[in-house]
């Protein structure tokens, strides 16, 4: 219709426009033609030439095929010519010419023959008539119009042809996309279609399989939750069974199916109650309410306690959780969609609580009470024994363990250990009886309660039957093993004291029976408990002061009397006390010498004095610093790394600088492995002094395989050689042994002039001690250094000769290791 009205209106159009110009082109070219004829015939009717008239009005005719007919008269005389009438073959339509309104012309022209001012005779003007028809002028129009059809015709064809092939291209998209929207709905998730055609189709094709995508990925993602969510409800214990809001249930997983004996096929659809039956109609009319409460949006309900009748008719007490099921909207709780109720089988709950009670009153392996248990126990007796009150009974509290055990279970493995304890057990179960209480407290070590004991001598006849009837070999399949036993006891006699001290104080009394041999009975000792609590005080302390920076160093000078010049220094540990001032180490360190704390207090000392050492080597560069070494320390297997990374930290001091003094009888109790250690530290650069040299159980077999480059005299020898002739014989001796292994040697305890002038008679020029100076701070040290003067006495005695006292001659001493200058002298040459 569009088309139809816009041709209609163009040709409307341009057949007026076509119209007028032809109109007007045809009506010029009559008046044309008539002006022509007029003019052409004045002179030829003036000279009267009919003939040439005749001529010239045909060939108008001819000229224009317009011209139907042309008539001249004159004087009553006509002189006519009718043009050539139009071909029906070249004659438009009858309707054109009513469209176009162009019609036939008729001219009548008076044509006056005279001339004016010629003086000739006048005549009569002529009268010339044209009819013209207008076939020229319609063919024009219908030539235009003709063409312009075929074009409009050839237009509107391959518009029409366009249309089509657009047409069809679209609904060829359209039943692609038809055909993959079919299959996508049918569950072909995968379909795609080609991108390709107009850009419409590319468009529509992409846009489709982006949707496609993103559709299947969501639907992949729901698969993949919903088969996470069906595996989830399968493995958990819980039986879950899911309804809509007509109460029908939609699905249940294997456990549900399990407890009611309904396979999910069979149960989906049925209404709940039909499948989840509870035995009793109490029950059975809770579970309606309930879920009545649940589907108008109530909240969650637990119930207990309910019998589930299964399929079978079996039953089985359960309990069961029910929630609304709710569709969240925009992260809000929508409606309520149906319910999920969750149960379980809590049948064996009961059992399995009294199993669990027992096992929290008992020990698994042995069946006896376990701690927790004895503990209760512990209390009603202690009780008891407080209401007793007359002192005639007393409550035994004993504690044993089984001597050697670790070696059982490393000899036979653990199965072995735990028959032996399992056997064990039973002789203890068995002699407790229903009078007295056993418990295991762990590993190997039990407790017995042993109440109403007339006296300690009943205790320790009892102890004596259970001891010996303990040590009895066990019998273990092919193996027969001896395990005897020890036990701590204590004696609740009356008093406020909580059952946690008895059972410590026994405990600490079966330590004390290990320590003494095993196999026996050890009763506590109160005055013995109050040092360990005192020790374990001060060790407390102890161990506040050295986190508090509260210990610290002390130097002693070290002096080669002969020469007159300080070779060294010795660190001493001290105690700056806050309230008591000075403490000497001999008034803490023996209380932490046996535990881990003294190497923590090792470790500080090396890096005090390796500090001090490093500033002194300024103006001192030839000064060894010594430092104690305890057995505890220098006995752990990772003593050398310890030493390696102090040494680390202060580069600048060299570690044949160091000397380390150890104790002759720490080092004798593991003579190979102190020999070891001091091998790998001399690996390093580090020297070695014996410490109170002649105290121990000194011998040349032991000397001869410590390798320590330095003898200390012990000052208690010092001390009274001027006046104990055996001490003197002593002093002799250890540095004759000095001489023989070639090792250096020097005196502790020099007090005075004229202990110094005999040790250098004996061989010694290497001296410490109060004579010399105190141990003092170290921002001391150089002060003093500056004003020392040696003892005239001293450099009188080193112009004397070596006094033969011992009978012994002086060598030459060992030199310092990597070829650098011993501090120590040689020990001065004697005559024979």
């Amino acid at each position: 219709m569009l088309v139809t009205i816009i041709v209609s209106v163009r040709y409307t159009l341009m057949t007026e426009s076509e119209s007028a110009a032809a109109r007007q082109r045809y009506e010029i070219e009559a008046q044309q033609l008539g002006q022509y004829l007029a003019a052409a015939l004045k002179p030829l009717q003036r000279e009267r030439n009919d003939v040439a008239i005749a001529a010239l009005l045909a060939g108008a005719a001819a000229h224009d095929p317009d011209l139907a007919m042309v008539r001249w008269e004159h004087a009553g005389a006509v002189a006519a010519s009718a043009g050539v009438p139009p071909q029906q073959d070249t004659m438009p339509p009858a309707w054109l010419g009513r469209l176009t309104a162009i019609e036939p012309l008729y001219l009548n022209l008076r044509v006056p023959l005279h001339e004016v001012g010629t003086g000739s005779a006048a005549l009569p003007p002529g009268t010339l008539s044209l009819w013209f028809h207008p076939t020229q002028p319609l063919n024009r129009v219908w030539r235009a119009l003709r063409q312009q059809a075929v074009i409009s015709a050839l237009n509107i064809i391959t518009i029409y042809v366009l249309l089509g092939l657009l047409i069809f291209l679209n609904r060829r998209m359209q039943l692609r996309l038809e055909s993959a929207t079919g299959r996508f709905q049918n569950g072909d998730l995968g379909v795609r279609m080609p991108v390709s055609g107009s850009p419409e189709a590319r468009t529509m094709a992409s846009t489709f399989n982006s949707m496609a995508s993103q559709v299947q990925a969501l639907v992949q993602s729901l698969q993949d939750q919903k088969e996470r969510i069906e595996v989830t409800l399968s493995s958990i214990g819980e039986a879950v069974i899911a309804t809509g809001l007509d109460g029908r249930i939609g699905s249940m997983n294997e456990a549900a199916q399990q407890l009611t004996g309904y396979s999910e096929e069979q149960a989906r659809g049925k209404q709940l109650h039909a499948v989840f039956t509870l035995a009793n109609n109490f029950g059975h009319q809770a579970l309606k309410r309930t879920m009545q409460s649940i589907y108008a949006g109530g909240p969650v309900v637990r119930a207990k306690n309910q019998t589930l009748r299964q399929q079978s008719g079996a039953s089985f007490v359960i309990e069961y959780t029910v929630a609304a099921i709710r569709r969240n909207e925009k992260g809000r709780e929508g409606a309520v969609q149906g319910a999920v109720l969750v149960f379980r089988d809590v049948s064996e709950k009961k059992q399995l609580i009294q199993q669990m009670s027992w096992q929290s009153q008992h020990d698994l392996l042995t069946g006896l009470p376990n701690r927790s248990a004895l503990a209760a126990r512990f209390e009603h007796e202690l009780e008891l024994a407080r209401q007793g009150g007359d002192g005639n009974a007393m409550l035994a509290v004993c504690m044993l363990d089984l001597d050697h055990f670790q070696q059982v279970n490393e000899r036979g493995g653990h199965a072995l250990g735990d028959e032996i304890l399992k056997q064990a057990a039973g002789r203890l179960h068995s002699f407790a009886g229903p009078r007295h209480y056993a418990a295991r407290l762990g590993g190997d070590e039990f407790a017995l309660l042993l109440p109403d004991q007339p006296g300690q001598a009943a205790v320790e006849r009892t102890l004596a039957q259970l001891l010996a009837l303990l040590a009895r070999p066990y019998h273990c399949e092919t193996q027969t093993i001896s395990v005897p036993a020890s036990a701590g006891v204590t004696l609740y006699q009356g008093g406020d004291i909580s059952a946690d001290n008895l059972l410590r104080h026994a405990d600490q009394a079966l330590y004390q029976a290990k320590l003494t041999g095993r196999n026996k009975v050890h009763y506590f000792d109160a005055h013995l408990d109050e040092q360990v609590r005192t020790h374990h005080n001060r060790r407390t302390e102890i161990r506040n002061a050295l986190r508090a920076e509260e210990l610290c160093l002390y130097y002693q000078p070290k002096l080669d009397m002969r020469a007159g010049r300080i070779i060294g220094m010795e660190a001493l540990l001290r105690w700056r006390h806050p309230q008591r001032g000075i403490v000497g180490p001999m008034e803490f360190l023996p209380v932490v010498e046996h535990t881990d704390l003294i190497v923590e207090i090792g470790d500080m000392v090396l890096r005090h004095a390796l500090r001090q050492l490093e500033l002194w080597r300024a103006s001192h560069p030839h000064w060894v610093v010594s430092v104690n070494i305890a057995a505890r320390h220098f006995q752990r297997t990772d003593f050398v790394a310890r030493l390696t990374a102090i040494l680390a930290e202060f580069p600048g001091v060299p570690p044949r600088m160091l000397e380390l003094e150890i104790l002759e009888s720490s080092a004798l109790a593991d003579i190979g492995h102190v020999r070891s250690i001091m091998l790998e530290c001399q690996a390093l650069g580090i020297r070695f002094a014996l410490d109170d040299f002649g105290t121990g159980y000194s011998s040349m077999s032991y000397l001869k395989r410590l390798p320590a480059e330095v003898l200390k005299i012990d000052q208690s020898f010092v001390r009274n050689m001027l006046v104990d002739r055996d001490d003197l014989h002593l002093v002799s001796a250890v540095i004759g042994l000095a001489r023989a292994f070639n090792r250096s040697v020097i005196a502790e305890g020099v007090e005075t002039v004229e202990h110094g002038a005999q040790l250098m008679r004996l061989g010694c020029d290497l001296a410490q001690g109060y004579g010399i100076a105190r141990p003092m701070p170290a921002g001391e040290v150089l002060p003093w250094t500056a004003s020392f003067a040696v003892a005239p006495a001293w450099q009188r005695a080193g112009l004397l000769p070596v006094d033969g006292v011992s009978g012994v001659s002086g060598v030459s001493g060992v030199g310092a290791l990597d070829g650098a200058p011993s501090p120590y002298p040689a020990l001065p040459a004697a005559s024979n």
